[in-house]
């Protein structure tokens, strides 16, 4: 993990059966009726277990208060109680609780459900009392026998029965046979007998439609079934000790939308209505511990619970406006630390959004679903503090499954497409990037999030940019990386949306596959025009090079001399498959021309792409051409709303912007000649590094040759032409003509190159005026009427490369001169020259020679070559911190200060970079495409990038 909160595992123990997934799924299903039958789970049929894993919730408490005073003998308590729930909200277990409590108060005295009553009773113990179980999916409508004598026809005589047996529904069974029903009279001297007593009623819905088809004196047996109800609770509440728990709404509400259905139900509740306690039994964050004491031994202790909830308040808290206040007050902290180890998210979703839709029971579904999200994440070692709703194992058969119950079988394809499969597009882009955001799964966690969002019953589906943040962040994850996960994601998912500032998924492929079919009817053609296009608008020339594009053969390239840059064919890459047969194809276009050595080879160079990153060219070209045929296609374009042609139409103009940027960054292998120390010479490849936002091929290659001293664009430094490493005027040689000395530069590699002429016109220039060498003009550069230029300004205009032009060594020069002037003509300049002496004269005295420069105290002096003569020649280590370097400034300073310590020393680099990019911003699409890329190419994944929305 990222931070140091302890994941949720080491401290949340769930049940064994939890864990490893051995639970039985009927666990999540009470059925009243199948309990008091003695059918069913432990965890229900038996009353220790069940009570156990119970919690009291408020609701619960005051249910079951009202019902103990009642069947005490309290005329005061209310006698009818009416559960009202959403489906899944608690009912059936709320019933169960009274049915084992009230039965059987003895066995059970010692679980905490019942101490927590007894507490609630002031310590007085809990009443015992008959149950009678009424559960209406448990009910035939049709006669039921019970034993050999008797035959069950009515819901009295199943009353009588369950109150008291043979006895009880002897009582009453002239009225059951005739299917009568029974007065409020004869109904309380029958619950008279049998008090204390309770009867419940579950599921009625179930047993009045059933009844609707059997025919009574009355009408129908639903009928009678409905006075008998409305007696009932008149009887109820005559009757001291007893007491009406009941329940109208169905589990299968669904079933009953027709209009007899819908009738009935609302006759029930006239009819219960009238002498009614409504209790809702789960009320807001009572499920949090429901959940707990259903899934968990234990959840920890309360110090790490709020440890955890604070840990994410004070994170919440960083991401500011991000998030909607209702995340970073205090009251969301506590919630947090009540619904640990989930987050209150994923819960509210299974119990609100989902719990809303048709078919989804609320606590059941999310208890079923939560179980097995604890038993799969459990056994993946989830690493996290909490379980995040973008956590959610749809990879899970189980999970999954209950999601397709409501979402339906159709989203299939979704999933698989997206989510699920580790080929899945979420789960790449995981892979691909790989450091936090592959670790944590972020590209998962937040599709997850989008498709969990994507069901409600609200008009609005779908999670908006905050919701995609609070379903996956966590304390240690940069908003940023986030932000860029997300986008990313919006590009790539088949099957999720962006609509309405809102990510959703639905059935229908979105963009990005439609694009992607397209794709596949894209012709190698149509591609290959589009890539060359953003090669020649990637590499125009300038800076003093000629560019020829497409070369794949050494005729391609002039051998004139002139300053030349050869874009290599796109098919000739490096760093693949094609390596061999890139560079000898390079070498030969470098080295020859036609059948024979190319004259020039310090004239021309190479660059050629990367396979990786133009093989991702490609793929954007091949997207390109698609989405303009589709923006061509009126038929398939009117599928679209407006908000995905705009949509389309964006992403085809960020698409064509974008080509020629990654040209650029793909045209990264530098290749050219240089001497191999006198055996001739040898292909020397560069690789030009991640490139900056605007950048073109050429000026790329330009600055690396420059930065390596390989090509001079401006100054020429005079002396360099006569030093031994230019070595273009041999020792024994006093001049060379200028038209072969220009010539050499596009001969020889170990000379660097020249943007163009005029930077050896300016350099002869400075050196004739400066004296360190001469310029001659004639028949030959000693001739007698040869025009000789020393110590003089020149123009780098007056300068020609033509035969009878000459650079002279300075004596030579310095001689002739003498020798066409009488002895006496001398002049005391020229006199005071050295002879070969290279370098300037200072008119009217010798060279100054070196000054000590006092240094600091002590009156020690520097030696003249910046050094304190009283220090050590060499120091152990080295720290330099520059601040407040201007970005235009890097270059030089790397050059200045990083690389002289490389070679000496093992250097290491931290940065820490500010950009403020003004009213407009910084595009999205440098930190992108540009620097995010081009660090991740130099393989440095330890970076992290704080944005700030313009």
């Amino acid at each position: 993990m990222s931070t140091e909160l302890t994941t949720w595992t080491k401290i949340a123990q769930p049940h064994a059966d939890i864990a490893d997934g051995s639970f039985d799924e009927g666990l999540f299903a009470a059925d009243l009726g199948s309990v008091a039958r003695g059918r069913g789970p432990a965890d229900y049929v038996n009353p220790v277990q069940f009570c156990e894993k119970t919690y009291l919730t408020a609701s619960l408490t005051d249910v079951l208060t009202r019902l103990s005073r009642r069947l005490s003998g309290d005329e005061s308590a209310p006698s009818v109680h009416r559960l009202q729930t959403d489906f899944g909200g608690g009912k059936t277990h709320t019933l169960l609780a009274a049915y084992h409590l009230f039965r059987q108060p003895d066995e059970v005295a010692g679980t905490a459900l019942a101490k927590g009553l007894s507490e609630q009773l002031g310590g007085q113990a809990i009443p015992k009392a008959t149950v009678a179980v009424l559960d209406g999916s448990d009910l035939p409508a049709t006669p039921e026998q019970v034993d050999n004598d008797h035959r069950l026809h009515t819901l009295v005589g199943h009353l009588a029965w369950r109150l008291g047996g043979p006895a009880a529904y002897d009582r009453i069974a002239e009225s059951d046979r005739a299917r009568a029903g029974a007065s409020t009279h004869e109904l309380a001297e029958l619950l008279s007998a049998y008090a204390p007593c309770l009867v419940l009623l579950d599921e009625m819905l179930v047993y009045l439609n059933n009844a609707l088809s059997i025919e009574t004196h009355e009408g129908s047996l639903a009928g009678t079934t409905l006075t008998v109800i409305k007696n009932l609770t008149q009887a109820a509440a005559q009757v001291p000790g007893v007491a009406v728990l009941a329940t109208l709404t169905s589990s299968r509400m669904e079933d009953y939308a027709d209009v007899s259905g819908t009738e009935m139900y609302e006759r029930l509740s006239r009819v219960v209505g009238r002498s009614e306690n409504i209790v809702t039994p789960v009320e807001g964050d009572d499920i949090f511990p429901i959940l707990q004491r259903r899934l968990f031994a234990t959840t920890g202790s309360d110090e790490h619970r709020r440890a955890v909830a604070d840990a994410y308040g004070d994170h919440y808290d960083s991401l500011g406006d991000v998030l909607p206040s209702t995340f970073r007050e205090r009251h969301y902290r506590d919630r947090i630390a009540r619904a640990y180890p989930f987050h209150p998210e994923l819960v509210d979703l299974c119990t609100h959004r989902w719990g809303s839709l048709s078919g989804f029971q609320r606590t059941r579904g999310a208890l079923r679903i939560l179980a097995h999200t604890v038993k799969a994440l459990s056994r993946a070692d989830h690493d996290a503090p909490l379980i995040h709703l973008g956590d959610l194992p749809l990879y899970d058969d189980a999970v999954r499954g209950e999601v397709l119950k409501f979402a339906g079988e159709s989203y299939k394809s979704a999933l698989n497409a997206d989510i699920i499969r580790p080929d899945s597009k979420a789960p790449q882009e995981d892979k691909r990037r790989g450091g936090q955001a592959g670790q944590m799964h972020l590209a998962t966690a937040l599709a997850t999030t989008a498709f969990a969002n994507s069901f409600s019953a609200d008009r609005v589906v779908g999670a908006s940019a905050a919701q995609m943040m609070i379903g996956v962040t966590r304390p240690g994850v940069s908003r940023g990386v986030l932000d860029d996960v997300r986008d990313a994601l919006e590009g790539a998912l088949w099957y999720m949306r962006l609509e309405g500032g809102r990510y959703r998924f639905t059935t229908e492929p979105n963009l990005n596959k439609v694009i992607v079919e397209r794709e596949a009817a894209v012709h190698g053609y149509d591609v290959d025009q589009r890539i060359n296009d953003a090669i020649r608008k990637a590499s125009p020339s300038g800076h003093g090079f000629r560019v020829i594009h497409n070369v794949a053969e050494p005729s391609a390239l002039p051998d004139d001399g002139r300053l030349t840059l050869g874009i290599l064919d796109p098919e000739l890459r490096l760093g693949g498959d094609t390596d061999s047969e890139a560079l000898d194809t390079a070498s030969q276009i470098l080295k020859t021309k036609g059948a024979g050595w190319r004259a020039n080879l310090n004239a021309v160079v190479l660059v050629a792409a990367d396979a990786h990153l133009m093989s991702a060219a490609r793929s954007t070209a091949r997207t390109l051409v698609a989405m303009q045929d589709l923006l061509e296609d009126r038929h398939r374009l009117g599928r679209f709303n407006a908000e995905q042609k705009e949509r389309l139409r964006k992403r085809a103009s960020d698409s064509e912007e974008r080509l020629p940027q990654q040209i650029v960054m793909a045209y990264r292998h530098l290749l050219a000649l240089r001497d191999a120390n006198g055996e001739g010479v040898k292909v020397d490849r560069s690789d030009l590094g991640p490139a900056r936002m605007g950048s073109t091929i050429t000026e790329r290659v330009a600055a690396h040759l420059k930065d390596a001293d390989r090509l001079i664009t401006d100054q020429l430094a005079p002396a360099a032409l006569l030093s031994q490493r230019f070595a273009v005027l041999p020792t024994e040689q006093d001049a060379v003509e200028l038209d072969r000395l220009l010539s050499y530069f596009s001969q020889y590699p170990r000379l660097p190159k020249l943007a163009s002429e005029k930077v050896l016109s300016r350099a002869l220039a400075a050196g004739a005026e400066s004296g360190q060498f001469a310029l001659s003009s004639g028949t030959s550069w000693d001739a007698d009427d040869a025009l000789i230029r020393f110590r003089e300004a020149v123009t780098s205009d007056e300068i020609v490369f033509q035969p009878g032009t000459w650079l002279v060594r300075a004596s030579a020069a310095q001689a002739l001169l003498a020798g066409r002037q009488p002895e006496s003509g001398r002049d005391d300049e020229t006199r005071s020259e050295p002879s070969g002496a290279p370098g300037p004269v200072v008119r009217g005295g010798s060279t100054p020679p070196p000054y000590a420069r006092p240094t600091g105290s002590g009156g020690r002096t520097d030696d003249g070559g910046g050094r304190d003569r009283d220090r050590s020649d060499h120091v152990r280590a080295v720290t330099v911190s520059v601040r407040g370097v201007p970005g235009e400034s890097m270059r030089e300073v790397v050059k200045s200060a990083v690389l002289p310590l490389v070679s000496a020393a093992e250097v290491s680099v931290d940065l820490h970079i500010t950009a403020a990019g003004g009213p407009q911003g910084i595009p999205r699409q440098t930190l992108d495409l540009v620097v995010k890329e081009a660090l991740r190419q130099l393989g440095l994944t330890d970076f992290h990038i704080d944005e700030q929305d313009a």
